[in-house]
């Protein structure tokens, strides 16, 4: 769309056919996880933003376009982490604010892209306020953010939040037959990565991804038993795995979800078609409420990994959680 391949060409049609009447905002959170192609989609719209034909815009043919879909527009400028550091702090911010004053070089259009959005400190995002609060009327600020609840209700307050949801099955479908014309488990995938299609290319790279999901599957039982035991080998294996950690979560939610779809009636809905005998197994023998609990408490100890919480004590907390449960 307009020389950039994204997912959610009717919601920038939308964005851009509003630019196009001469309405914009002076700061978006475009809200969506990594693999639905968020931050191009936030280059397109600055694209648009910075076009010399602004009823056309992005018309893909001006200067402002072919520096803007080359990356050197000068009015078109990117808010980074400092190196070295896991968060987006004050600086970075206070040096775009000050960048902010200088009006653009060529367009009534100055552009800002955060795209670490969710990293911003509390202290940075207190100083973003001081600009979106009352804007350089050519300033646009886009962050991107996987969860724009991260951010403090200041901010949103102060912004408006596009969410990238995700997509149809058809459109991953597309992506997975056009980019691996050759892989056997389509179907299969479609499924698992449930409306986000960059999430295949972590699956199909990774050799070990198979493996993985045995695992994840003789952990679910694990999680589910009495015995808290059980919870220690838990623990132990995630601490040896502390590097996919999320993705250990990831593959025991599926499961968990294929148990529950299952119990409730619906086997045809799980994902995990190839291991359905044993999904049939979880569903007979954990009650329902059971499964519901182990679902929230194993959602909620993903959240943890990102409040760097060690990824065993994460595993243990799920664990020992479900077990008092029952």
């Amino acid at each position: 769309m307009y020389g950039y391949d994204i997912f959610h060409d009717r919601l920038m049609d939308t964005l851009i056919g509003n630019l196009r009447n001469g309405t914009n905002a002076a700061a978006y959170i475009f809200e969506g996880v990594k693999g639905l192609r968020v931050y191009e989609s936030a280059l397109l719209f600055a694209k648009a933003l910075v076009c010399d034909n602004p009823k056309d815009a992005p018309c893909c043919h001006c200067p402002s376009c072919r520096e803007a879909q080359a990356g050197t527009h000068p009015d078109i400028l990117f808010v980074n982490r400092e190196r070295g550091k896991a968060s987006l702090g004050i600086n970075p911010i206070r040096d775009m604010i000050t960048e902010a004053m200088v009006t653009p070089f060529f367009n009534q259009h100055k552009v800002f892209i955060i795209k670490d959005g969710d990293l911003l400190t509390a202290e940075a995002q207190n100083a973003f306020l001081k600009i979106i609060e009352e804007p350089p009327e050519y300033a646009v600020f886009i962050i991107i953010c996987p969860d724009a609840q991260t951010l403090l209700p200041t901010v949103r307050s102060r912004a408006i939040t596009i969410p990238f949801t995700p997509v149809n099955d058809d459109i991953v479908r597309k992506y997975i037959t056009e980019k691996y014309p050759d892989e056997p488990r389509v179907d299969f995938l479609v499924k698992y990565c449930a409306g986000i299609p960059e999430a295949a290319d972590d699956i199909i790279d990774r050799e070990d991804f198979e493996q993985l999901r045995e695992d994840a599957l003789s952990l679910v039982p694990k999680i589910l038993s009495k015995n808290k035991i059980h919870a220690y080998t838990v623990s132990e294996y995630f601490e040896n795995h502390a590097e996919i950690a999320a993705e250990l979560y990831d593959m025991i939610l599926t499961y968990l979800r294929d148990a529950l779809v299952t119990a409730l009636g619906s086997p045809e809905k799980i994902v995990n078609a190839d291991t359905s005998d044993k999904i049939d197994i979880l569903a007979r023998t954990y009650p329902t409420g059971l499964l519901v609990c182990a679902i929230d408490e194993i959602i909620y100890s993903k959240k943890l990994l990102d409040r760097n919480v060690k990824t065993s004590a994460t595993a243990m907390h799920a664990a020992l959680k479900v077990v008092s449960d029952i």
